[in-house]
């Protein structure tokens, strides 16, 4: 037998031996052979790849594409919101026309807003340097 003999003799063996025995029940069996079984459970995805979780735990390395998993049947505690606000129809918008507070300041409140810069027209008193603070004294007192 040449070299090249021996090499078909040895390559039809090794496919003889490989092959299933019963290639009608495998043909007609290969689509779910071949299958692993469907992931349910949730999936969580960050830098490290992803992990699935539920009756398979199974790992994913970065890089290969987010898997599909179907949403599960039964309702999700977090797809409704448990407080629910009704729009509003009664809308009243703010009052805009405010007075100024210039308008409300007595002249003596003018005179010390003039005379003192820091002077605060709701305690009467404006600060000094050193001596803490003063009350302001007007002519119109």
């Amino acid at each position: 037998m040449t070299v090249f003999g021996k090499i078909a003799f040895g390559c039809a063996v090794s496919l003889v031996l490989l092959s299933p025995p019963d290639l009608a029940n495998a043909a007609s069996n290969s689509p779910k052979m071949g299958l692993p079984p469907p992931r349910v459970g949730p999936t969580v995805c960050d830098s490290r790849g992803c992990f699935g979780f539920g009756s398979q735990q199974w790992y994913r390395p970065p890089g290969y594409p987010i898997p599909y998993t179907p949403r599960s049947l039964d309702r999700n505690r977090f797809d409704n919101p448990r407080v629910y606000n009704p729009p509003r129809y009664n809308y009243v918008p703010p009052k805009t026309d405010y007075e100024a507070p210039v308008n409300n300041r007595t002249r003596h409140q003018i005179w010390c807003a003039e005379r003192y810069r820091t002077y605060n027209p709701g305690t009467n008193l404006y600060t000094t340097l050193h001596h803490g603070f003063q009350t302001c004294r007007s002519p119109y007192n």
